[in-house]
């Protein structure tokens, strides 16, 4: 049978499968010249396109054309399968067995009357001669198919046209996603979207190797497309793993999926590294490699699916199309399905629904993301109200009487200290201390609940009577509370004084006669006996804390003197000439290294393991003998004096570090700081570089900054401090709950350390409040991840009830007094002994 071409059949192009006969030259051994002699030719009984499958063996093909010339047209005989690295073409002459024409996929690229096309076509001779039969030999190291059809000129053009255009909107849909998601892993910085490029980019590779484009317009080499197209294909398999866990995330993929899904990108690697050496067998191998892949992903999004990623949706059907496409395809070149633009093109499809779709499930990624950070912050702010809560709670037990409900000592020091800045300027005030002492002797004698019982009774009449008051100033405006209870026993009230109110002694007198009469409690009558002391704003004090102890000395005086009423008193010029005397001595004592440093040991709270120690500092003067820090402290503060103290205490104590580290006394230390060193911008550079000095690592520094005098200038008190912990210094809020400022604080500042002070801590086996502070604050500290030091720790009980209540670490005499550097180390010495 015969194919006759001419300019006048009706037909452009033939499908000549139903012609052809085929042999299978599994020796890899004949020529052209033995060829043609062979009988043992096969038919292509089926006129479906041959597929032979992976072969390594050559095959060849016959089929009869008459090719009649004709100037007004040009035929081709093509190949649309473009992975053929090996193709001869011989015509034949049937009776003389003479090679009338011939050519190979080199001569045709290079032939100026073939197409430029990814299509492998011969421009055929236009030779007027009868009984010519085409021989063609065919190899591939793919799967070996053999459409076989001759076209005409423009129809070869028209397709080629078309197929351009398909496979270029191709290209530009995957650049354009390239692209996109480039930008997006720019922004932001997301590894996701990086692997999903070099996904798309493979991609785009593999379908260069598989479509002829890229061996007939980039690298033109059939021996590249032999390396190329495994190599893309293993590199797909990889990225798009890779992009497989990212994506979905670890946690929503099941075990064994994961372990497949490693198993099979370290195949995909070693697949690159086996092509290099034998490209021969590399398509098999990364066929079942892509195979396994297509299905292990499918199974890790349907994974995900059911683990609640609403997200994994878009990823399952992208993947689902994909892997139908190349089940399409992988049909078609194993004879499954005939060949057809459908099947010839199935993985091109699904590999761009699956781009398309992979974009959109990114997008909606994206979308989810800022949900799921809208529902975090919402959370987040629900944590916080809760935290609020919990730190009003603390704080509310931590600033009130727990038997009464009065406010306490804190409270007190803080309402006096705002109206001070409120009320700065205005009329004078008095702070008051009633004391009475036979409340306690009714609790060792007559229980608890009946002093309790007194005390409220007590506090009641005392409240009703300064609401009456025009001079009596709030305690606390919400709960009308005009009293605080400074201790079991004993009350504590401010009043207005000085010009248009009554004498205190007349004001304060009257309140006490309150108390001559006996109290009735229940069916017990009870007298009390009531001891005032008195401090007045400013003579005696310009902060709460100094009122309060000057109204305490008062107190006092008058229980040792039986003076139911006394007014605080002092030599303030005695006073006033020793304090200027000491700022001379101590500038002078700064330079002559006159203060010294003492260590107070700091012991881990469950295993009383040294763990730290409070650098102090002392004085003892030639001119005035001992001097206690809080004076000297004092008097620095107000001359300006701070910054040099600091400097010298810094240096010091740094140089004292690094002996003990040489020592192998690992420990950290504790360092005061004054208000004055927070706003001095100097600060934290001499800091930074005295710890260079002595090669200290300042995470072994804790500076501790206390809360009551932290109210002026706060934002460089804050900038300081975060600037501070930045260089790894740690931050201890030292005295906590002696100021009402505190829970403001551990929000602003970088606190990792709360240091509750020595009078709750000291008092808090005697003292329910106390008690009730430390544990408050021991919860507080614990639900804001911040560890507790509890300093002044007298005795084995408070020990032992810190212990129980989470404390971390603990400094007090009952453990080991501060002691100067040389007798600390040989304290040292002594207990690792």
């Amino acid at each position: 049978m015969e194919v006759a071409l001419s300019q006048y059949d009706e037909y452009s192009y033939y499908n000549v499968s139903a012609f052809l006969s085929y042999y299978e030259d599994q020796s890899d051994s004949e020529t052209i010249e033995s060829i043609v002699t062979k009988t043992q030719w096969t038919k292509n009984t089926t006129g479906k396109v041959l597929n032979f499958g992976f072969v390594e063996y050559p095959v060849w093909i016959r089929f009869p054309a008459n090719v009649q010339h004709d100037d007004a047209q040009q035929w081709h005989l093509v190949i649309p399968y473009p992975l053929l690295q090996h193709a001869d073409v011989y015509l034949i002459s049937d009776n003389s067995g003479d090679i009338i024409w011939n050519s190979d996929l080199q001569k045709a690229f290079h032939d100026p009357r073939s197409l430029r096309s990814h299509h492998i076509n011969f421009a055929l001779p236009g030779i007027n001669k009868e009984n010519l039969s085409f021989y063609l030999q065919v190899k591939s190291n793919t799967s070996l198919q053999v459409p076989l059809e001759i076209w005409a000129r423009d129809y070869l053009i028209m397709q080629q046209n078309v197929e351009t255009l398909l496979w270029g909107l191709y290209f530009g849909i995957i650049f354009a996603l390239v692209f996109y998601n480039s930008f997006l892993f720019v922004s932001m910085r997301d590894q996701t979207y990086a692997y999903y490029v070099f996904t798309l980019l493979s991609v785009m590779m593999l379908m260069l190797s598989l479509s002829g484009f890229g061996n007939r317009y980039i690298w033109d080499s059939p021996t590249v497309t032999e390396y190329m197209l495994p190599i893309s294909a293993a590199a797909s398999c990889f990225w798009l793993l890779c992009f497989c866990v990212s994506f979905l995330k670890p946690q929503n993929i099941k075990a064994p999926i994961r372990v497949a899904i490693q198993v099979l990108a370290v195949l995909a690697v070693l697949i690159v590294l086996f092509v290099a050496y034998f490209p021969e067998n590399g398509a098999v191998a990364t066929g079942w490699v892509g195979a396994l892949t297509i299905v292990v992903v499918l199974a890790a999004g349907v994974s995900s699916l059911y683990s609640g990623q609403v997200i994994a949706r878009y990823f399952v059907i992208a993947t689902a199309c994909f892997g139908l496409g190349t089940i399409i395809y992988i049909a078609n070149i194993f004879g499954v399905l005939p060949s057809s633009r459908i099947t010839n093109h199935g993985i091109q499809a699904g590999s761009v629904l699956e781009a398309l779709l992979f974009s959109f499930a990114l997008a909606h990624r994206i979308k989810e993301e800022r949900r799921q950070k809208l529902i975090a912050m919402e959370k987040m702010e629900a944590a916080q109200r809760t935290i609020v809560q919990v730190q009003n709670q603390a704080l509310d037990q931590a600033l009130h009487d727990p038997v009464t409900r009065k406010p306490n000592e804190s409270f007190l020091n803080n309402r006096v200290n705002d109206y001070i800045a409120e009320e700065r300027g205005a009329d004078d005030f008095a702070l008051v201390l009633i004391s009475f002492p036979q409340i306690k002797q009714i609790s060792s004698s007559m229980g608890r609940r009946l002093s309790e019982e007194v005390f409220e009774s007590v506090i009641s009449r005392l409240n009703d009577e300064l609401n009456n008051d025009i001079q009596s100033i709030a305690v606390e405006h919400d709960t009308n509370s005009y009293v605080a209870a400074e201790d079991f026993g004993s009350l504590v009230f401010i009043c207005k004084n000085g010009e248009g109110y009554r004498p205190l002694n007349d004001f304060v007198g009257h309140l006490i006669q309150l108390y001559d009469s006996a109290l009735q409690i229940g069916e017990t009558s009870i007298r009390l006996d009531a001891y005032s002391g008195i401090a007045l704003y400013p003579i005696h004090g310009g902060r709460a804390d100094l009122l309060l102890q000057h109204a305490s000395a008062a107190r006092d005086y008058g229980l040792r003197t039986s003076e139911q009423l006394t007014v605080f008193s002092s030599e303030i010029d005695t006073f006033g000439r020793r304090r200027l005397a000491l700022v001379g001595a101590l500038s002078q004592a700064i330079k002559d290294k006159e203060l010294q440093l003492y260590l107070q040991p700091q012991f881990d709270c469950i295993s009383q393991e040294l763990v730290g120690a409070e650098v102090l500092l002392r004085w003892t003067s030639e001119q005035f003998g001992v001097v206690s820090p809080v004076e000297f402290i004092e008097v620095a503060e107000e001359a300006g004096l701070m910054s040099p103290i600091t400097a010298y205490l810094v240096d010091e104590a740094f140089a004292i570090l690094n002996g003990l580290h040489v020592s192998d006394l690992r420990i950290k230390i504790s360092i005061n700081l004054s208000t004055q060193n927070l706003t001095e911008p100097k600060f934290v550079p001499f800091v930074i570089d005295t710890a260079e000095k002595y090669m200290i690592n300042l995470s072994d520094v804790v500076f501790e900054v206390t809360e009551t005098y932290m109210s002026e200038d706060m934002e460089t008190v804050i900038e300081t401090l975060n600037q501070l912990a930045s260089a790894g210094c740690g931050i201890s809020l030292d005295d906590y709950g002696t100021g009402y400022s505190s829970l403001s604080y551990l929000s602003q500042l970088p606190v990792n350390e709360l240091k509750i002070d020595r009078g709750f801590v000291s008092q808090m086996e005697r003292n329910e409040n106390n008690y009730r502070i430390v544990e408050n604050t021991v919860k507080l500290a614990r639900a804001l991840q911040i560890e507790t030091v509890a300093e002044g720790v007298e005795n084995q009980q408070t020990l032992r009830s810190l212990v129980r209540l989470g404390c971390n670490r603990v400094q007090g005499f009952h453990l080991a007094k501060p002691m100067p550097v040389s007798q600390f180390r040989e304290w040292v010495l002594r207990r690792a002994s």
